[in-house]
């Protein structure tokens, strides 16, 4: 009896070790994309300087992914099936991403890569030091130079 246990208990725990842990990747429907893109429109660049799926990795959804234009900028935000993808491509181009989306011609642009920090909580991996909108500085900068004026004994 006590072998049978053993045993039992030897096959439970390969077959609840056996599972491969699957992980949850969040990422951002077309949808949550448009709503959260709502001050975004789209961009009508064809030919040389438009969205050209043949320059991305393999893995890009090529119905969802869009060149967008915020304050007469534009810029690609391109769809993913995975997370990993888009971070991988981001990297490989010095870019954006956030979630499963890579977001490009971003990075030298302090107002696009304001408004993607902002907005969908972009990263470029290559950064060690990730980039903080200029908003969020000023504010910052701000509250700490009008605390002392405020304050009286």
């Amino acid at each position: 009896m006590k072998k049978v246990l053993i045993i039992l208990f030897v096959i439970l725990a390969l077959v609840a070790c056996s599972k491969k842990d699957e992980k949850i990747e969040l990422k951002y429907s077309v949808v949550e994309i448009d709503n959260l893109a709502h001050e975004t429109s789209h961009s009508n660049e064809k030919g040389e300087s438009g969205l050209k799926f043949s320059d991305y990795a393999p893995g890009v959804n090529s119905l969802e992914s869009k060149a967008l234009m915020y304050k007469r900028l534009t810029f690609f935000a391109v769809s993913f099936d995975t997370v990993e993808q888009a971070r991988s491509e981001a990297l490989r181009l010095n870019q954006y991403y956030a979630r499963n989306w890579l977001f490009d011609r971003v990075e030298g642009e302090p107002i696009l890569e304001d408004y993607v920090i902002e907005t969908f909580k972009g990263i470029n991996p290559k950064r060690q030091l990730q980039r903080i909108p200029k908003k969020h500085e000023e504010s910052t900068s701000e509250s700490h130079e009008a605390a002392p004026a405020a304050v009286h004994h």
